[in-house]
């Protein structure tokens, strides 16, 4: 029997390739849009979906015939607002999926998967870091799980899949890496805070999300991710990708401390509010956030890759040429 699949912001990085994964494997896929109506694929369907303003009916009528939701939708860490930036993240990341939670408990919607982010997994982590309280972002994560689950009453299985950051790229989009590529491709000495992360291809994290469709179920939250690597380490395979040798010195955190309190002051002037606080995000990014994928890697059936591959494909996504070129023109 095929499985049916909404995809809201499948237009999207990482929906994108989460719509090919699944049409490869052969499930029927339709990809949910606030403002877009059509697809460059003529295979692919499009339906207009806004969770924020469309009245119950509306959704429940759109939602109605499908077996699956993933929700690859919502707003990016990075994203500076002239909202209040609890209330805008809150609108973004928290109220589409507990819509989406409450309305499918009365159809035969099986499970919602939301992709979220791995800042959930060290709040629980590390409560010290007090991740929720400083950060709306992270906030509207941890809300994001809490209040769907309890709109979905247990009749619709709400699983999370906490992302770290992502490499890979997806035609005429720039990708988010682009500000740190660009540091990175003009800097002789590139100058870096101390601490490490995980890093994942986005084609994996395709394979993940097929996988939870196939394997989960019950409410769970679930770290995905790939290879550990210092933030010089990253660095360097920025570098590598871009045919350019750097040295990179770690900023001691004294002058870290210094630079995202003068750069918190400079948001204030913006009148623009961040999903991450700079000053109190410090912890966390100089911290080691490794992750230990071996269980999710079982459950999903994703593989390991190599990350080098990936973020050359980053790094040629951000064609610089092309920029180079289009100012000689303009002069």
């Amino acid at each position: 029997m095929v499985k049916n699949i909404l995809v809201i912001g499948g237009f999207g990085f990482i929906g994108h390739h989460i719509v090919h994964e699944l049409q490869e494997q052969q499930f029927s896929v339709t990809i949910g849009s606030r403002s877009k109506t059509t697809s460059n694929n003529a295979t692919t369907p499009v339906v207009k979906i806004d969770l924020q303003q469309m009245s119950d009916k509306e959704i429940e009528h759109i939602i109605s015939s499908f077996d699956f939701i993933i929700f690859a939708g919502g707003a990016d860490d990075r994203k500076l607002t002239k909202e209040l930036a609890i209330t805008f993240f809150y609108n973004e990341n928290v109220i589409p999926c507990v819509r989406l939670a409450a309305i499918s408990k009365n159809l035969k919607v099986k499970k919602i998967i939301i992709l979220g982010s791995y800042f959930t997994h060290f709040h629980r982590l590390h409560p010290e870091w007090k991740m929720e309280e400083y950060h709306p972002y992270v906030q509207s994560r941890v809300l994001q799980h809490e209040e769907s689950v309890a709109a979905s009453e247990g009749k619709t299985d709400i699983i999370i899949l906490e992302i770290p950051y992502v490499f890979g790229s997806v035609p005429e989009k720039t990708p988010l890496w682009k500000p740190l590529i660009k540091y990175i491709k003009k800097m002789p000495i590139v100058f870096y805070t101390k601490g490490g992360t995980n890093i994942v291809s986005v084609t994996q994290v395709a394979s993940a999300t097929v996988g939870a469709i196939n394997n989960l179920n019950s409410h769970q939250q679930l770290i995905i991710g790939n290879q550990n690597v210092t933030w010089k380490e990253l660095i360097g395979m920025i570098s590598t990708a871009l045919g350019k040798k750097r040295i990179v010195i770690s900023i001691p955190t004294s002058i870290v401390k210094v630079v995202a309190y003068l750069t918190n002051i400079y948001f204030k002037i913006l009148k623009k509010q961040s999903g991450l606080d700079v000053y109190h995000f410090i912890k966390t990014q100089t911290s080691f956030t490794y992750l230990d994928i071996e269980e999710s890697m079982q459950l999903l059936n994703y593989k390991k890759v190599e990350m080098q591959a990936s973020i050359t494909e980053t790094v040629k996504a951000c064609d610089f040429q092309k920029l180079k070129q289009n100012s000689i023109s303009l002069n």
